[in-house]
């Protein structure tokens, strides 16, 4: 359970009750693609923010139990990649919240690092969102990927089926030159988008001949 970072550095204690501890399957749940999450709402006047909620997702292994009273230093579960967590790696998706059912917002009171939006890898060439000193919350993505032959066109449909996105409407094949396919995908969320970048660095498909991705909303 995080700490609240006060101006000077200082770091103050909170206390909460653990809302949600959890993790769904039913794909028709927009949830289930935090796979073990924990929710800890706070309890009144803990900070002087207007956040109150913090959900922390992807997990391995939830510690703690719906209902249970929690403070700051408390262990609440142990971070894995369950869900649908970008990259495949060992993290955990720690998310601020006004309310319950509201909006992310800036985390960095909770999570003790600056805020500052970008992407990773080389410098951003204008192929994806631009760097911005401000969030976009753009969080779903366009990509095409192609021309590709019969067996680089099977990598792109065995993902796709994984991910159910095959006959969800997320997912087309369209004819090119030479008997070639191009795949279009989306619009999809950032941690499906991942997936399909890990396969064309893989298969050693380039932005500039094979895959172009554009956030869309």
């Amino acid at each position: 359970m995080p700490y609240y970072q006060n101006d000077d550095g200082t770091l103050r204690s909170i206390a909460a009750t653990i809302r949600r501890a959890r993790c769904i399957t039913d794909h028709k749940d927009k949830t289930w693609e935090w796979g073990n999450y924990v929710g800890a709402l706070f309890d009144a006047n803990q900070t002087p923010d207007d956040v109150n909620y913090l959900v922390m997702a992807h997990n391995a292994k939830l510690l703690v139990k719906e209902g249970q009273h929690v403070k700051s230093g408390d262990i609440l579960a142990v971070m894995g990649n369950t869900g649908n967590a970008a990259g495949g790696y060992k993290h955990v998706h720690l998310e601020a919240r006004n309310t319950v059912t509201g909006r992310g917002v800036d985390p960095t009171r909770y999570s003790g690092t600056l805020n500052a939006v970008g992407v990773y890898g080389t410098a951003d060439d204008g192929s994806t969102e631009q760097i911005s000193a401000q969030p976009t919350g753009k969080t779903m993505q366009c990509i095409m990927v192609g021309p590709l032959d019969a067996a680089a066109a099977a990598k792109c449909d065995a993902l796709a089926t994984q991910l159910e996105l095959v006959g969800a409407g997320r997912y087309y094949s369209m004819p090119a030159a030479g008997g070639e396919v191009v795949k279009a995908i989306g619009a999809v969320s950032n941690g499906d988008a991942v997936k399909f970048y890990a396969l064309a660095e893989t298969e050693g498909w380039k932005k500039d001949n094979k895959y172009v991705a554009r956030y869309v909303g």
